[in-house]
C-alpha cells in the first residue's frame, strides 16, 4: 500500500514603563497630576491581559473534542481497532493506539516496516498530520508527544474539485469484503495523468463509519493495457 503521505511568545512588556516615569515627573513639576501615567498602566493592564490570553490559547494543531460526531468524523476508525489487509500475497495491520478528540494515531506494520500515522477528521476533510517511520519498535507513543508536519498533508476534503486530488464521489456506497460487507461507504478517487505517455493511474479508497479505511483499489491504464491491484480489509477486531 502507498503511504502518502514552538510557538514562542514573548510578553516583555517595557514600552510604557520609560514614558510613565517622564510623563510622571513632569506632572509633577506643571502640577497637572498623574492623568498619562493612569493611562499608561492602563494601556499596560490591556496588554498583559491580551497577552495571557494569546497564552493559554491552545495550540492550531490541538485535538478538538468530539462529542456529537457528524460529515466524515463518522468515518473516524475507534480506538482499539486492529484490521489486517491483504496485499497480493502479505498481510498488512493498522492498529489504532490512541484517539485524542478530532486526531487519531495508528501504526501501520508492513513486514518488518512500521510507520506512525496522525490524522485529523473534521465535519468536511481528513488531513495526515504526522507520518514517520523513525519510531519503529516504540510503544510509548502519544499524539500529544509527536511533532506534526509543517504542512498538514490534505487526504480528504468534500469541497475539493480540483484535478490531481482526491476527491469525494460517493458517501453511500455498498463494498462487499472477506470481512464483511459495509454499507455508508466513503469512497474517494484520485486520477494521474502522465506528462510523458498515456498511462492514467486511478486510485479509489474506501472509509467505512467507525473503521476508516477499509480498501484501496489502484488501476494503471496505458492505452489498452491495464493493470490492477487491491489492498483489502481481510479482518477486524
Amino acid at each position: 500500500m502507498k503511504k502518502f503521505s514552538g510557538l514562542l511568545l514573548s510578553a516583555v512588556l517595557l514600552g510604557g514603563c520609560g514614558t510613565a516615569v517622564t510623563d510622571s515627573a513632569e506632572d509633577a513639576n506643571n502640577g497637572t497630576g498623574g492623568t498619562e501615567t493612569t493611562e499608561t498602566e492602563a494601556t499596560e493592564t490591556e496588554t498583559t491581559e491580551t497577552e495571557v490570553e494569546a497564552t493559554e490559547e491552545a495550540p492550531e494543531d490541538a485535538p478538538i473534542e468530539v462529542t456529537d460526531p457528524t460529515g466524515l468524523q463518522l468515518y473516524m476508525p475507534e480506538l482499539g481497532l486492529v484490521k489486517k489487509f491483504q496485499v497480493e500475497d502479505f498481510e498488512l495491520t493498522r492498529e489504532v493506539l490512541e484517539v485524542s478528540g478530532n486526531q487519531v494515531l495508528e501504526e501501520i506494520t508492513f513486514g518488518e516496516a512500521a510507520t506512525i500515522e496522525v490524522t485529523e477528521w473534521t465535519e468536511s476533510s481528513m488531513n495526515m498530520l504526522i507520518e514517520t517511520s523513525e519510531l519503529e519498535g516504540e510503544r510509548d507513543i502519544s499524539i500529544e508527544g509527536l511533532v506534526p508536519m509543517n504542512a498538514p498533508v490534505v487526504m480528504i476534503d468534500e469541497a475539493n474539485s480540483t484535478e490531481g486530488e482526491w476527491i469525494v464521489t460517493s458517501n453511500d456506497e455498498t463494498l462487499e469484503t472477506q470481512a464483511g460487507t459495509f454499507e455508508d461507504v466513503l469512497v474517494v478517487e484520485q486520477v494521474l495523468k502522465s506528462e510523458s505517455s498515456d498511462q492514467v493511474t486511478t486510485m479509489t479508497r474506501y472509509f467505512a463509519p467507525d473503521l476508516g479505511f477499509i480498501q484501496e483499489k489502484t488501476v494503471v491504464a496505458n492505452g489498452d493495457d491495464k493493470q490492477e491491484s487491491v489492498v483489502e480489509l481481510v479482518s477486524y477486531e
